[in-house]
């Protein structure tokens, strides 16, 4: 070897060594914290408990499709809005009201709007734009770096110790969480997120568990514990966990790497997520789980999906034959599939997987893809049994 290349050869090896060694420092540092920790509440413990997963069982994907009666009517979709109005829209907790956020592209006030199911002209509620409990009673906001929950009926406001970062409300309201990433540029799949839980009042702050690659899910039924996604610990496994919010003792729920679209039910006994380029096929498609581990559901197809109610799971398949969007019910306890909506006769122009049921589960509000404004579409009730 020349003396040139014998040259070249000893600076690519110190050049390899140094990046090593600057990844291998990077990733120690920034291990060592999960984000700043304020001061406030406990102190952080940095032990994790681990239970065992809880014995459930697969079984085989079975899809059963039951229709509706023949005679069954119809129902058409109704439009409520013109001019383009509005995407993303909500309910209110009494199904009677569609809910929208404003943003004064258009002159009007930015703020919160409701819309009657029946159509007619949006009405300004609030200029107060932030994160709603499921009630829509309290709303947190940030002001002057501060993060803030009012109870925007009578202006009632005051100040919780989220350092900044966005607030989750539990489903009853009493319970707040947030979270603090670790600082540093990181690879998602190491990135830390501390989980914090409070009273809604801000009282009790506690950490409560550390997810490594992951992030906060929502409530479990009765609030006595959260579920996450990530691992416990960072050479522990990776999935779906259900933590008690009193110790932080964890649960495997669901194996998984990369679980997508993660979405509990209303009252959190239930997670619907779907998983796709697994190394074993068979465990591709949707997943329904009961966040009390008793229940796992594998169905071999994927959609949108959104919860009608607790135990009900709306899909709308991936077909990309159908001419538009058509519904189907997943029935989790009698283990059924209903198809609610024929795609040759009443398929739904859905634009951007922009629709939600009515918290009573008797309508759909969805954008429509032609003319951009808002339908309501009344869901079919379901007899008692095929």
């Amino acid at each position: 070897m020349s003396f040139r290349g014998h040259l070249i050869g000893k600076r690519l090896i110190f050049v390899c060594l140094s990046l090593t060694l600057i990844a291998l420092l990077g990733v120690l540092a920034d291990a060592a914290q999960a984000g700043p920790r304020p001061s406030y509440g406990s102190a952080y413990v940095p032990e994790v408990t681990t239970l065992p997963p809880f014995p459930t069982s697969t079984p085989e994907p079975v899809l059963t499709i039951a229709h509706l009666p023949r005679n069954s009517p119809r129902p058409l979709p109704i439009r409520i809005t013109d001019g383009n109005c509005c995407p993303y829209p909500r309910w209110s907790s009494d199904s009677e009201w569609v809910m929208l956020f404003d943003a004064g592209e258009k002159g009007d006030a930015p703020g919160l709007y409701s819309i009657p199911k029946e159509g007619g002209s949006p009405t300004l509620l609030t200029e107060r734009i932030g994160v709603y409990s499921q009630d829509w009673s309290l709303v947190a906001y940030t002001e002057a770096g501060a993060v803030y929950i009012e109870r925007w009926a009578d202006g009632d406001r005051w100040v919780v110790p989220s350092p900044g970062r966005r607030i989750f409300f539990s489903p009853s309201g009493n319970q707040i969480a947030w979270e603090l990433g670790s600082s540093g540029i990181r690879h998602p799949d190491l990135r830390q997120q501390a989980i914090w839980l409070a009273d809604v009042d801000g009282g009790a702050a506690r950490e409560v568990v550390t997810v490594n690659g992951g992030h906060f899910i929502g409530w479990a039924a009765g609030e006595e514990a959260i579920v996450v996604y990530g691992r416990l610990a960072p050479d522990g496994p990776a999935g779906i966990w259900r933590v008690s919010t009193e110790d932080g003792a964890g649960r495997l729920l669901f194996e998984a790497e990369k679980p997508r679209s993660l979405l509990l039910s209303p009252a959190g006994g239930w997670l619907a997520f779907f998983m796709a380029f697994e190394n074993q096929p068979d465990r591709n498609g949707l997943w329904i789980i009961g966040t009390d581990g008793s229940v796992k559901q594998h169905y071999s197809f994927i959609g949108a999906y959104r919860w009608r109610g607790e135990g009900q799971l709306l899909v709308i398949p991936q077909d990309l034959d159908a001419p538009g969007a058509y519904l189907w019910q997943i029935d989790i306890h009698e283990d059924i599939v209903w198809e609610l909506t024929d795609p040759m006769l009443d398929a739904l122009p859905i634009a951007s997987n922009d629709w939600q049921p009515s918290p009573d589960g008797s309508v759909i509000v969805f954008r429509s893809s032609e003319d951009h404004n808002l339908w309501v579409f009344s869901l079919p009730e379901l007899p008692l049994s095929p």
